[in-house]
């Protein structure tokens, strides 16, 4: 199977925001799989935290930007996933769809790694996903996301 990579730099986490930090879209070709998501702050060490989830989504709406996936390995094709960064019109978030949820201080990093037969999976369905979005947070700090997944 092809394997790639998004990331996410700086994205702002506050109580306030409900617009997704990334999101990765499949297509109705394929069943991609995540099976590593690794989350921590930018931001000057402090002890704040953040709370996240990442859920389903069922239409991926209009994004604004993406970030090209990089392959893992460079004999591979371009992805035919959509890793997105910010949208005009936010995702659908399919409810009751929450998948993961973590919430860590500021000063540590967050790693999420599948267990054998254990990878979140997206539905060979056109526009659904993943969104990964902030719940909660004691101040506005900025944080990295990398995501890997396999078509």
């Amino acid at each position: 199977m092809r394997r790639y990579a998004g990331i996410r730099t700086t994205a702002t986490n506050t109580t306030s925001t409900t617009a997704p930090i990334w999101g990765l879209t499949g297509a109705a070709t394929f069943r991609a799989q995540v099976y590593d998501i690794l989350h921590g702050a930018d931001a000057t060490p402090a002890d704040n935290y953040g709370e996240f989830s990442l859920l389903r989504t069922s239409n991926n709406q209009t994004t604004a930007t993406t970030f090209t996936p990089t392959a893992l390995d460079p004999g591979d094709p371009a992805s035919l996933a959509t890793f997105a960064l910010t949208w005009t019109i936010q995702p659908t978030i399919t409810a009751l769809s929450n998948v993961l949820s973590w919430t860590q201080n500021s000063r540590a990093a967050f790693r999420w790694v599948a267990v054998p037969d254990g990878e979140l999976i997206i539905p060979a369905t056109a526009g659904a996903g993943f969104a990964c979005l902030p719940v909660g947070s004691n101040t506005a700090t900025t944080y990295q996301s990398t995501v890997h997944w396999r078509e």
